[in-house]
């Protein structure tokens, strides 16, 4: 069953759209570079991703701001914005202590908020992440993608979707293409994401980061896994 949607509002007053799947120990699963929390049930293997993870947990979901169902509307973006976003979704739902999971540009933002509310992160999990913005952005393959933004839209969620998914995807990565179109504008994405994401580093705290913490990256994915290794060490 599809879950239902529901909002929170952060403290800046902006309107975040979130679910709930499931009971148990909550889970907190932060979004890719693309969200749209109702579009992703229409993706099978989204869908199957969030029942399977769902089976002996409460796992939570959310558009960031500017994303998917919650408001488009937004004239700055911050690292701290972000923040708000979480803090919105997780206090609306009363969560005082939870596993966080932060995969690709969500990596800044878990690895802050750990080292800010260690009494609140019972476990961390960082997928392909990064803390470093530098790392992420300086791939030849992001720059190349990148690029494409303001030139051919299409063409550009269509290659996003296969350096997600892998080169040899079809059918599943033509779904995600389709999802990336509906979730942002690529006029957000050109001025407001992409200036906001390169600034990001927290580096500095990682030493801060005292919940459990598994790193996992993909042998195939165009981010070095040296970067994991770095957020390892």
């Amino acid at each position: 069953m599809e879950p239902r949607i529901q909002y929170a509002k952060t403290k800046d007053g902006v309107s975040i759209a979130f679910w709930t799947l499931g009971e148990g120990m909550p889970f907190v699963h932060l979004p890719v570079e693309f969200s749209h929390v109702q579009l992703e049930w229409q993706v099978p293997e989204c869908r199957r991703w969030y029942e399977r993870l769902a089976e002996k947990r409460k796992l939570v979901r959310w558009d960031p701001r500017g994303f998917g169902l919650s408001d488009r509307d937004i004239t700055e973006l911050s690292l701290d914005a972000w923040l708000l976003d979480m803090e919105a979704v997780v206090d609306r739902l009363g969560l005082e202590k939870f596993a966080l999971l932060g995969p690709q540009i969500a990596g800044p933002g878990v690895i802050a908020y750990a080292a800010r509310h260690p009494e609140r992160v019972s476990h961390l999990i960082l997928w392909c992440a990064y803390a470093r913005a530098s790392d992420w952005s300086a791939q030849a393959q992001n720059q190349a993608t990148r690029a494409l933004i303001n030139k051919d839209w299409a063409f550009y969620t269509e290659l996003s979707a296969h350096v997600t998914l892998g080169w040899s995807a079809g059918e599943p990565a033509r779904r995600y293409a389709a999802l990336i179109q509906e979730s942002v504008t690529p006029e957000f994405m050109a001025e407001m994401v992409i200036p906001a994401i390169n600034q990001f580093d927290v580096t500095p705290l990682l030493a801060q980061v005292r919940s459990p913490t598994l790193v996992l990256h993909r042998r195939q994915y165009f981010l070095p896994v040296d970067v994991a290794r770095g957020l390892a060490s």
